[in-house]
């Protein structure tokens, strides 16, 4: 039988989530699945990433990250600085939760147990940014600080739909937005003038899916989409092209694939990352390959 340390964020889904939790441990339990759990719940901002990175993975056969994006960079984090390569399990509990939606984790309580029974582990790269990491995605520029300026009450009452009404809120704002960037992939260089660009390990951002339609968790690159400055009947023609598939061939997309990223920009840009807050260009970006275990399901 198996040993599990349980690292939680109580603000996420509140009763839902530890109710939800409560059904897996008893189910763990009943299956002789696992003999013994450890249960830490954060209290404040960085809590996670500490746990991760100073508990000692002898005493665990497997972490268990309970809660949003933001929770799961901080536990990856700490566990990719302290070198663990136990297997991380993910009980998505955010608003958006685009990594354990790639990856295909199931929501419902047999799922969960099922996957952790099966233990079916795979390899992950991790993006780092700086001095900071990122399991899905780093962006900057239009619509990338709406996950800054939506408010925890808004969330629990709208739930996606709220990053949607606060960009539409803020439309003519981001419109204006003009970078200037300096990027190099690699030995490849260039300068673009766009809305946003990502840097992602996933195809799915922002809840949307198939962005980055050539993404993978394990291929040793990382991916850059670039939004070029375009007019309003470009930028809605390239929208209609996504729905239909064909964005990535889009003139107004540049989109390359790197192990190594440096970004520049004449503005002061702040980057979000896995949906919060994080640090500002210039940008170093590397490919750390392999460097996660995960939990998945069967196929």
């Amino acid at each position: 039988m198996k040993r599990c340390l349980i690292i939680i964020n109580p603000s996420s889904g509140k009763h839902i989530i530890q109710n939800k939790l409560d059904r897996i441990i008893g189910q763990l339990t009943l299956q002789n699945i696992v003999e013994h759990f450890e249960i830490f719940y954060t209290e404040k901002k960085d809590d996670a990433y500490y746990k991760a990175k100073d508990c000692d993975e002898n005493q665990y056969d497997f972490i268990m990250s309970v809660g949003g994006d933001g929770t799961l960079n901080e536990v990856i984090s700490g566990m990719v600085d302290s070198h663990k390569k136990i297997p991380l399990c993910i009980l998505a509990a955010g608003t958006v939760n685009d990594f354990a939606n790639y990856l295909n984790i199931p929501s419902s309580v047999n799922g969960i147990v099922e996957m952790i029974k099966n233990f079916n582990v795979i390899s992950s790269d991790v993006g780092k940014i700086n001095d900071q990491y990122f399991i899905n995605v780093a962006a900057a520029g239009m619509f990338s600080d709406i996950s800054f300026v939506v408010s925890k009450e808004e969330k629990k009452k709208f739930g996606p739909l709220a990053y949607y009404f606060k960009g539409m809120t803020q439309l003519p704002q981001q419109l204006s937005t003009n970078l200037h960037l300096n990027v190099t992939v690699d030995n490849e260089s260039f300068e673009e003038d766009a809305y946003m660009f990502a840097i992602t390990n996933t195809n799915r951002v922002g809840g949307f899916d198939g962005i980055i339609p050539f993404a993978d968790i394990n291929d040793g690159k990382l991916d850059l989409v670039i939004v070029k400055r375009c007019s309003i009947t470009d930028l809605i023609a390239l929208i209609k092209d996504y729905r239909f598939g064909k964005h990535d061939k889009s003139p107004f997309i540049h989109y390359i694939q790197g192990q190594h990223i440096h970004i520049t920009c004449d503005q002061d840009l702040t980057m979000d990352i896995d949906g919060e807050e994080g640090t500002h260009l210039p940008i170093d970006v590397h490919n750390l390959q392999k460097s996660i275990q995960l939990l998945v399901p069967l196929k």
